[in-house]
C-alpha cells in the first residue's frame, strides 16, 4: 500500500514515532516516489479535481486572445512559451486553435511544459499531436529553467496552490507550529501542536505583526522569485491563475480531495490531492521585488468578463446546436460565478517588457 511505504519513508526504520512538519508530509504525499502525482487520473471526471480549461473552452480562448494582444503590443518576436503544470494540454490546445490563424506569433513561439507525472505528459502528447500542430517546437521539462536569451510569457494555473506549506498559530504570545505526530508501528497518525524555539522561524514570523494564524509556503515563494528573476532579466509576462487571497482570512486553507469530494488530510495517504489557497500578497511583493510591473489583479470573474468572455460566448452560441449551447452557457457560468470559481480565484498579471 502507499500509505504504509510513505509513511515508512518519513519515520525511517530505525523511528518507531516521529514528528514531522506538513510541508514534509504533504510533500512525500504529493511528489515521492509513491506520492499523488506520480499516479494516474488526477485531473477530470475521473480524477480528484478539474480545472478552468477542462470546464470551457472559452477560458483557453480569453488566455490566448490576451497572449496574443501583447505578443503584439510589446513583443512582436522569437519568446518562451511556458505552462507550469499543463494538466491535459487542453489549455495550450485551446491557445493554439484560436490563434491559428496568425502565423507569425505560432512561429515566434518555442513551447515548453512543466510537467512531472510521467501518465499526463503520455495524455499531454497524445492531446497535442491530434491537432496536426508540429511538436518539434514543444518541449517537456519537469522543472522551471533558462533555456535561450529569448523573452518569456509564462502562465500557470492551479499550479502554486499544490506548494507545501507550514502551519503557525499563536496562542498567549507564544507561537506554535501545527505538525504531524506519526507511530509507525501502531498505524497512527494524527496532528500535534508544537511550541517554536528556532529564532530563525521565530524572527520570521515576527514579521507578520497583525497575524495569528499563518500558512508559508517557502518553497513556493522560492519557485516564484526564480520565475520573476527570469522575467526581469530576459523580460516577459507571467500569469498566475489560483485560487487564493490578497489578505490571510484568517483561519487555515489547507484542503485535501478524494474523488472529486473534499476529505480529510490524514486520509488516503498518497492517492488524495492536497492544496491551500496562495498568498497573492506574497507573489506581488516578490514581482516588486524583482522590478516587474503588476499588470493585473482581480477575480477572475473580473478578468475573464473584462477581457471579452461573454461576447465570445455569444458568438459560439450562434453557431451551436441545442446540446453545445448548454454545455457553452454551464461551462460560462461555473468559471465566472461570483459562487462558484469567480470570485475565489484570483488573476495576477507581472510583467517587464524590456
Amino acid at each position: 500500500m502507499h500509505k504504509d511505504k510513505i509513511l515508512k519513508e518519513l519515520v525511517k526504520k530505525k523511528f518507531k514515532s516521529k514528528i514531522i512538519s506538513i510541508e514534509k508530509f504533504t510533500e512525500a504525499c504529493l511528489y515521492g516516489k509513491f506520492g499523488y502525482y506520480n499516479n494516474s487520473n488526477v485531473i477530470g471526471k475521473k480524477g480528484d479535481f478539474i480545472t478552468s480549461p477542462e470546464i470551457s473552452q472559452l477560458f483557453g480562448d480569453i488566455i490566448g486572445l490576451f497572449i496574443l494582444y501583447h505578443w503584439k503590443i510589446n513583443l512582436k518576436k522569437n519568446f518562451n512559451f511556458y505552462e507550469l503544470g499543463p494538466g491535459k494540454g487542453t489549455l495550450l490546445i485551446d491557445l493554439l486553435n484560436i490563434t491559428k490563424k496568425f502565423n507569425e506569433f505560432q512561429k515566434s513561439m518555442n513551447i515548453y511544459l512543466i510537467e512531472k507525472n510521467i501518465k499526463l505528459i503520455e495524455v499531454q502528447k497524445s492531446n497535442i499531436l491530434s491537432l496536426n500542430y508540429k511538436p518539434k517546437k514543444i518541449s517537456w521539462l519537469k522543472n522551471f529553467s533558462k533555456k535561450n536569451q529569448y523573452p518569456n510569457i509564462i502562465f500557470a494555473n492551479e499550479f502554486f496552490d499544490c506548494f507545501p506549506v507550514r502551519q503557525f498559530f499563536k496562542k498567549n504570545q507564544t507561537w506554535y507550529e501545527k505538525m504531524i505526530e506519526i507511530k509507525y508501528n501502531e498505524s497512527l497518525i494524527k496532528f500535534k501542536d508544537v511550541i517554536i524555539n528556532d529564532k530563525k522561524t521565530l524572527k520570521q514570523l515576527n514579521q507578520y505583526k497583525n497575524s495569528e494564524v499563518l500558512e508559508i509556503s517557502n518553497s513556493r515563494d522560492q519557485y516564484f522569485d526564480k520565475i520573476c528573476k527570469h522575467i526581469s532579466k530576459l523580460g516577459g509576462m507571467i500569469i498566475v491563475i489560483d485560487y487564493g487571497y490578497r489578505n490571510h482570512p484568517g483561519y487555515f486553507t489547507l484542503q485535501s480531495v478524494y474523488n472529486n469530494k473534499k476529505s480529510n488530510v490524514l486520509d488516503n495517504i498518497g492517492k488524495q490531492d492536497i492544496t491551500s489557497l496562495v498568498d497573492f500578497n506574497k507573489l506581488i511583493d516578490l514581482g516588486k521585488k524583482n522590478n516587474l510591473k503588476i499588470e493585473h489583479f482581480s477575480s477572475q470573474r473580473e478578468f475573464l468578463l473584462n477581457n471579452g468572455i461573454k461576447e465570445r460566448e455569444k458568438k459560439i452560441l450562434k453557431v451551436a446546436n441545442n446540446k453545445q449551447r448548454i454545455m457553452v452557457q454551464k461551462g460560462v457560468k461555473r468559471i465566472i460565478d461570483k459562487k462558484d470559481m469567480g470570485n475565489l480565484f484570483k488573476v495576477l498579471v507581472l510583467s517587464k517588457w524590456n
